[in-house]
């Protein structure tokens, strides 16, 4: 049998883990076995297990993807245009899939009783948190030149976007009323007000 090429691995990691992520929003984390997700991704067990050990392996792997999928999403913008509001709006309009926002949910949910999967939220959270900081830093600094240390500052403000976000996803996960874009506009405009 062939050997598969690095980038034939990686696009089989990928739909495999497409393929979990579809069986979560369809039927919950906690509903699907890895028997579903091999059933989902049109594979063989020994091609799945060759990729991933478990649901939290596969989780990890997810969460790293969508995690490069928002980094590429923010720094898309010019550093000089960078503001609390807009980065806030980039991550905003990223995550407005309410499915991707049930299956992030029920991960979380999982999360307490699974320390994979906890290490996974918070390792996922900090990567997030640092990426958001380390945007806003030139913004601080621009901002208030004297301050003694802009670091914190954007410090506080990561804390503040992360935290906006995450009440957006549980938002959109469980409030089948709720519009994404009105969501968005509104929190946004919140931000532009710093």
């Amino acid at each position: 049998m062939p050997r598969l090429t690095e980038s034939s691995r990686l696009r089989r990691r990928d739909d495999i883990a497409a393929a979990a992520m579809r069986c979560f929003a369809r039927d919950g984390f906690s509903n699907t076995s890895m028997a579903d997700i091999i059933r989902e991704a049109g594979s063989s067990a020994g091609s799945v297990y060759s990729n991933f050990k478990n649901k939290s392996d596969l989780v990890r792997y997810a969460a790293s993807n969508a995690l490069r999928d928002l980094i590429a999403t923010v720094t898309a913008e010019p550093p000089s245009e960078r503001t609390p509001s807009s980065v806030l709006l980039h991550l905003l309009r990223a995550s407005a899939d309410g499915a991707h926002a049930r299956t992030l949910l029920q991960i979380w949910a999982e999360a307490p009783q699974d320390t994979e999967l906890a290490d996974v939220a918070h390792q996922s959270t900090r990567e997030l948190h640092a990426l958001i900081e380390g945007l806003l830093v030139p913004w601080c600094r621009k901002q208030t030149p004297n301050s003694s240390s802009p670091q914190a500052d954007a410090d506080a403000l990561a804390d503040a976007v992360l935290t906006a976000l995450q009440g957006f996803l549980v938002r959109i996960a469980i409030d089948r009323d709720a519009n994404p874009a009105v969501l968005i506009d509104r929190t946004v405009a919140v931000f532009r007000r710093l």
